[in-house]
């Protein structure tokens, strides 16, 4: 699969080709507080064939302390717009991105929810995805 998407203010972008995962719903406190929304709609790629574009110079991170073990709670952000961008965790070869920065319609659907154990009260679930207390077992490329 072919993808690609930007930042609010279309300073920084990314391409990406190969598997991706389906939408997971992460309900955590930290991803919530991350992306100012209800769950944080999370996808998982290969990062071997992820590549930035535009104004690279403009990625700002954010490393949360450590709260059970590592690696550490690691977010990028545009430094001019403030828009969430693709963080790579290179150890395991996965680029973590929200849908919400995807340009077009990427055919990809919520195909589970992580950590409803912390979920906003505000939030109801609705579909019949699955459902996990806590983290789940990581997507399966195959």
């Amino acid at each position: 699969m072919k993808l690609s998407g930007s930042c609010l203010c279309g300073a920084v972008g990314f391409r990406l080709e190969g598997w991706v995962s389906p939408i997971q719903a992460c309900h955590a406190e930290r991803c919530r507080k991350a992306t100012g929304a209800l769950f944080a709609p999370e996808i998982a790629a290969e990062s071997t064939r992820f590549e930035w574009t535009g104004d690279t110079q403009a990625i700002a991170s954010y490393e949360a302390p450590i709260l059970h073990a590592p690696p550490a709670y690691k977010r990028n952000f545009c430094a001019k717009c403030g828009s969430p961008l693709p963080v790579l965790l290179e150890d395991a070869g996965y680029v973590i991105l929200h849908a919400g920065i995807l340009d077009g319609d990427p055919a990809l659907r919520v195909f589970r929810h992580a950590f409803t154990g912390q979920q906003s009260p505000c939030n109801q679930i609705f579909d019949d995805a699955p459902q996990f207390e806590g983290q789940p077992p990581p997507p399966d490329p195959s």
